[in-house]
């Protein structure tokens, strides 16, 4: 490859993440002939086809070469970014106007955005902003290292690979119950537990999940009556039917006066809050602002868990 085509593995870049010419062209300001040549150089580099017709007969898709390529391609290209970006400026959050993107599921923003909130108010600046996207993981990697969301809050094997990640909390599970459940309030044994009826929480309402798996490695299962899209409804459903569901610690509805919420009296694998952003926007003066902001806001939130016996 001589100098002259390195540019060429921006074009790449953007074809490989579009898989559509038409799209990669209005992205990279180029007319479409003009990236169909790009296109046609880059294969007699490779000797690969690069893009080749999807099996679903509509659009391309990246040849197995391409999506190798891909993946070496992607933090080179971040490591150049940050290379040539000079950051003469420091982040004022007083002054500064900005609007931060940042993705997280319900879960994740019911702890967060409070205590973000009455910061970001504190400040005092009008032209300091936040947005809050629900987390669609096909694109998400994309999205992170274009710029288009700034943060991602997930637990980690829910993470993209390639992100930087901090952990923001850990917590133990919990099972939440009705008030005056005919099995008593004290922790539930294994057992028991697999006998119960059960309210499963996942974003796309399947029955089966994440508990589900955990229990076949302990040699169990467990039935699951109902599934819902997030823990907003748990405690009303839980509340007025012997149903249970078993919930991270930190979002049990402990002030809730129709429910229960008791201990898990096996072991079980706890739940880990991470923060998760692009190496390219590691330098970010603003980003590591804000980032310093939830790590804050982190640390000092309380923990209802850890209060139970207080």
């Amino acid at each position: 490859m001589r100098g002259a085509d390195l540019p060429l593995l921006l074009s790449l870049n953007v074809l490989l993440e579009e898989c559509n010419v038409t799209r990669a062209a209005a992205r990279l300001h180029v007319s479409q002939p003009a990236l169909s040549a790009q296109l046609s150089r880059l294969r007699q580099l490779f000797n690969d086809p690069l893009l080749v017709p999807a099996e679903s007969g509509r659009g391309l898709a990246p040849s197995p070469f391409a999506l190798k390529l891909h993946r070496r391609l992607q933090p080179a290209l971040a490591g150049l970014n940050a290379a040539v970006r000079f950051d003469t400026d420091e982040f004022d959050p007083e002054s500064a106007a900005r609007t931060f993107n940042i993705v997280a599921n319900n879960t994740g923003a019911a702890v967060i955005l409070p205590g973000l909130a009455q910061r970001m108010q504190a400040v005092g600046n009008k032209g300091l902003r936040l947005t809050l996207a629900a987390p669609a993981e096909s694109d998400l990697a994309s999205k992170l290292e274009k710029g288009d969301v700034d943060l991602c809050f997930s637990t980690a094997c829910l993470l993209p690979s390639g992100l930087l990640s901090r952990e923001l909390m850990t917590t133990p599970y919990v099972m939440v119950q009705r008030k005056g459940h005919p099995r008593g309030k004290i922790p539930v044994p294994l057992g028991e537990y697999c006998k119960l009826d059960h309210v499963n929480v996942a974003r796309d309402s399947n029955l089966h999940g994440f508990m589900d798996e955990q229990l076949y490695r302990l040699g169990h299962s467990r039935h699951t009556m109902m599934a819902v899209r997030d823990f907003s409804a748990v405690a009303a459903i839980v509340g007025q039917s012997d149903l249970v569901c078993t919930v991270p610690a930190f979002i049990a509805p402990y002030n809730d006066s129709c429910v229960d919420v008791v201990d898990l009296a096996f072991p079980f694998l706890t739940y880990t809050l991470c923060m998760a952003w692009h190496p390219s926007s590691d330098g970010d003066p603003g980003l590591l602002w804000l980032r310093t902001q939830m790590q804050e806001v982190m640390e000092g939130s309380p923990r209802a868990w850890d209060q139970r016996g207080a």
